[in-house]
């Protein structure tokens, strides 16, 4: 049976008003809804994966506005005047590396959105994204990271752009978003915990390799078609979206978790990589249950309760930019 919960969550957004600068926006006080819709329609299941759309009012996406403008980092990965490195000091400091630090270089007239959980291939080793950060246009910053190749410390030079990209160990490649374990681990900050789950998920899939590599799940060809088949069945399911802002994923009746983004652009640009996130849990989880209404209805409350929470978010210049709950 067919069924539709709007579950209205009224959200204060304050402005911001860092104590020794004053040149962020200044945002008045606001109210705004989200909505969702757990009607189970045929458009966001396949196989063991279903999406739940999150969507959000026209007044909160209207507040949002700077928030749609950002850049996420698998449409700049490419481009030259943008550096992911090994870290360097560039005149800052006297430390010449560090493994679970990375230095970013944004050269571009464009903010740029790096979340937690990304993983970027290259460098010495590959890595995985520690936390939520957007690097502004023409700035360079450090940021912190963890490694998903355990057994690998020499620049593979075959994805550079040129002979600068080589002399920084630069990351040129992009591997989606991790699995939600990973992700978790991530946010729970222990670089242990990610080397167990890269792995427990690698060999669970038997795509184990010599430098214990999280991208090593491309080696499993079923795997990887699988996964693949997600991607394709999902890819133009947000065409002219301009309303949803995130999702809750599961898989059977296993909550994977939920993300909404600040904006539904910015949610547009991101959801390839959310998709692939979601997808290698569900292969991962294989559980063909359906979820009861009361344990469904009973999340949704929990995570528009959350989204409330400042502290259980990531913002900048007083706007929501990605919430994010993993189960």
């Amino acid at each position: 049976m067919r069924y539709l919960i709007l579950l209205f969550l009224s959200i204060s957004i304050l402005a911001c008003q860092p104590e020794t600068t004053t040149d962020a926006p200044q945002q008045a006080s606001s109210t705004t809804a989200f909505q969702v819709d757990v009607s189970n329609e045929a458009t966001w299941s396949k196989d063991q994966l279903r999406l739940v759309p999150i969507t959000a009012s026209s007044d909160f996406i209207s507040s949002q506005e700077p928030v749609a403008g950002y850049t996420v980092l698998n449409e700049i990965l490419q481009n030259e005047h943008f550096r992911i490195s090994e870290k360097k000091p560039y005149g800052r400091f006297d430390d010449r590396g560090a493994v679970n630090a990375l230095t970013v270089q944004n050269k571009t007239d464009a903010n740029v959105l790096l979340l937690a959980g990304d993983v970027v291939q290259g460098g010495n080793q590959d890595r995985v994204i520690g936390e939520d950060r957007v690097i502004a246009a023409r700035s360079i910053e450090d940021i912190p990271v963890f490694c998903v190749e355990h057994g690998r410390w020499t620049y593979n030079e075959d994805n550079a752009l040129n002979e600068s990209d080589k002399k920084i160990f630069a990351f040129r490649g992009y591997y989606n978003m991790a699995s939600s374990a990973i992700r978790k681990s991530v946010r729970r900050g222990n670089q242990g915990e990610v080397w167990d789950n890269v792995a427990a998920i690698t060999n669970q899939q038997n795509a184990t390799s010599s430098t214990k590599a999280y991208a090593a799940l491309d080696n499993n060809d079923e795997f990887a078609n699988q996964r693949l088949s997600y991607q394709r069945f999902f890819e133009d399911k947000l065409e002219g979206n301009t309303h949803i802002v995130g999702f809750i994923a599961l898989s059977g009746n296993k909550i994977i978790g939920a993300d909404i983004m600040g904006h539904p652009e910015l949610l547009n640009r991101q959801f390839k990589a959310l998709v692939n996130s979601y997808a290698t849990d569900a292969i991962l989880i294989n559980n063909t249950s359906e979820i009861s209404e009361q344990t469904l209805q009973s999340y949704v409350n929990k995570i528009l309760t959350k989204v409330a929470d400042r502290n259980a978010a990531y913002y900048k210049d007083g706007l929501l930019v990605h919430f994010e709950d993993l189960k």
